[in-house]
């Protein structure tokens, strides 16, 4: 009797846990003087799925769109967490930083099932320079990762063993955020510098800087290639819409009573995109057209600790069994 009372309890402390928060959704416009003056209302269509958000202390915060927090993915790699991407099947793939000053810790790609549960590093422990940061695919199911230290090369991943390193000109910090355009061929990327970058991985060739003038901020982070050919680019101050030309056409921003320094971001399929505030650890959601705040939430963790966010676009994940998620 003893045991059938407390399993019935543990299910309904389960069941509590994963039920998202019945809360009203936050909005708030933003101070933003390339908005139009009298901009249509927001398009809102069904709610979008689960994010996560990465943190440089080292978790993946699992959240539902309206911010209440499912759970935290238990890493078995360890290093702070950076840019994450998940692929067709459903598995997270989260970049680790070098977590000890020689490198010898961290320094990997951890892979998470739909599930929530860590699979481990992959690429190998010897495949990678130092500090991956970014990660992205191709239509193959061959996995890019940007690399913000030693190298800086771009590491090309397929069924070799050994991965093929695209050698990108830097700014700054090596190739620190990545993302590959639709041709396939066109590799976006920034180095902490003022520009969005490009290199064709399908010739072995540097391209010229995709921006025509330097963006505002002069930090250039997290990017998505758009469907209509643009960029959409976290530049530190703000983060910055570029047309298929190269061209500054918006950007986006909250009140100028919160600091900002955009950093990670993610496309929804609504019209909408996802961003981290690292300087608050705020995760807002905007209309790309409008510049209309949809969503806002907190991580609940220091300032600049939220690295990036992604988007869950599939059929939720059933909640993990016990070490995969620490459900709250």
């Amino acid at each position: 009797m003893e045991t059938t009372r407390r399993a019935g309890l543990v299910a309904a402390i389960l069941l509590l846990a994963v039920t998202p928060s019945a809360a009203p959704q936050s909005w708030r416009a933003p101070q933003n003087p390339t908005v139009p003056q009298n901009p249509p209302a927001p398009r809102r269509s069904t709610p979008p799925g689960d994010v996560y958000v990465s943190l440089a202390t080292g978790p993946v915060q699992w959240r539902t769109s309206d911010g209440a927090l499912r759970g935290e993915l238990v890493n078995l790699v360890p290093g702070p967490a950076e840019g994450m991407r998940i692929d067709p099947a459903g598995n997270l793939y989260v970049a680790r930083r070098c977590a000890d000053a020689s490198c010898t810790v961290g320094n990997s790609v951890e892979k998470f099932n739909p599930m929530g549960v860590s699979q481990g590093a992959v690429g190998g422990e010897t495949g990678y320079n130092c500090n991956p940061h970014s990660i992205a695919f191709d239509a193959a199911g061959n996995t890019f990762v940007g690399q913000a230290n030693c190298t800086g090369h771009v590491l090309k991943f397929t069924s070799d063993s050994t991965p093929h390193e695209h050698k990108v000109a830097p700014d700054s910090r090596g190739s620190s955020w990545i993302d590959l355009a639709g041709d396939g061929c066109t590799l976006f990327y920034t180095s902490r510098g003022p520009n969005v970058k490009r290199f064709d991985v399908c010739t072995e060739s540097q391209r010229p800087d995709f921006n025509v003038h330097q963006l505002p901020g002069g930090d250039t982070q997290g990017l998505r290639s758009l469907d209509d050919g643009g960029v959409l680019v976290a530049s530190g101050a703000v983060v910055a819409r570029l047309d298929p030309a190269g061209a500054l056409i918006q950007t986006y921003a909250v009140e100028p009573s919160e600091p900002q320094y955009w950093v990670g971001l993610d496309l929804d399929t609504d019209g909408s995109f996802w961003a981290v505030n690292s300087a608050t650890s705020n995760v807002y959601q905007f209309d790309l057209v409008t510049g209309e705040v949809r969503r806002q939430f907190n991580t609940g963790t220091a300032p600049y600790t939220a690295v990036d966010v992604v988007l869950r676009r599939a059929k939720k994940p059933s909640p993990a069994p016990p070490g995969g998620v620490t459900l709250h």
